[in-house]
């Protein structure tokens, strides 16, 4: 009987350890705040006071949220392909949009496993220093 139950554990470990990124419900892990100070944009970390690199870990969520009176996007500096890496479009103000940095994402950044890689990004409508988010693989694949 012991043995059965510890069978039934392993297996409903093993189970729900073959879930991967993509098939799990995506939470916000940080909050970005778009805000202006002295005259520009800053990309602040909610709870901080000043702009600083953020870094999440590849299947994570960033929230952008505008909480500034003017519309902005957020755009990343590498271009594929002739297209930005992520982009947000428009965040009217009070209004966020959730973005997901997934493996897709990772790899098309360059991403090597077990490895990190810089994503730098800006607004496309208002002047500012670009912002920065250190995206690190999960483990070695």
């Amino acid at each position: 009987m012991t043995r059965a139950i510890c069978v039934a554990l392993v297996l409903a470990a093993a189970s729900t350890c073959g879930v991967d990124a993509q098939q799990s419900g995506y939470n916000v892990e940080k909050t970005i705040e778009l805000t202006i100070k002295d005259g520009k944009l800053m990309f602040i970390e909610r709870g901080k006071d000043h702009a600083e690199p953020i870094t999440i870990v590849v299947g994570e969520k960033i929230r952008f949220e505008n909480k500034d009176k003017e519309p902005h996007t957020v755009v990343s500096t590498m271009v594929i392909e002739g297209k930005p890496l992520f982009s947000t479009g428009v965040i009217k103000p009070g209004e966020y949009l959730d973005l997901l940095f997934d493996i897709d994402l990772y790899q098309r950044a360059g991403g090597k496993p077990a490895n990190v890689v810089t994503l730098k990004y800006r607004s496309d409508l208002q002047l500012g220093e670009d912002s920065e988010i250190r995206l690190l693989s999960a483990a070695k694949r």
